[in-house]
């Protein structure tokens, strides 16, 4: 069963500051999905936010449990724009990740994103699970990937960001 994730950037979260406790909060959140779900493939399109807690809330599960972290890349220089300790951490996980795609090979464009969540949400077939952290905006990528995954035979799975 596979999983991928879509979810808010920081400035709809707690911050920049992946320490925060809202942060350990929603890691814990998520470690205990994938618990209660059991994937031996997991999604993660590696954005600041949601993308790197899902990151290693899954690098955390597969210390027990046989499973693929697969970091779908959007573009070439994806965080160059981020700050030192938010690179890092995303080389990090990229290096210890069991597959890296880079979806495409074209510099950062925001449409690329798109076309990021559209690649992992086609991976997910029937009994897998598209996991969405939402706060309910009607705009943006989160809401943009929730649409598109309704279309496809995957299972939406909404956390709502109020109730971390």
């Amino acid at each position: 069963m596979k999983i991928a994730v879509t979810g808010h950037r920081p400035d709809k979260l707690f911050g920049y500051n992946l320490a925060h406790p809202k942060y350990t909060d929603l890691k814990h959140v998520i470690f205990k999905f994938l618990n209660a779900n059991k994937p031996d493939h997991c999604i993660s399109g590696m954005a600041l936010g949601v993308d790197t807690v899902f990151a290693q809330a899954v690098l955390q599960y597969k210390e027990t449990n046989t499973c693929i972290l697969e970091c779908a890349i959007p573009c070439l220089n994806h965080s160059l724009m981020w700050n030192g300790e938010s690179r890092a951490e995303y080389n990090r996980i990229l290096s210890i990740a069991d597959k890296v795609t880079m979806v495409s090979e074209k510099p950062y464009s925001p449409k690329l994103m798109q076309k990021r969540n559209e690649y992992m949400v086609d991976l997910l077939g029937e009994g897998d699970i598209l996991l969405a952290i939402y706060n309910g905006d009607l705009s943006g990528g989160t809401y943009n990937c929730i649409k598109y995954a309704k279309k496809s035979k995957a299972k939406t799975e909404i956390i709502t960001v109020s109730s971390i």
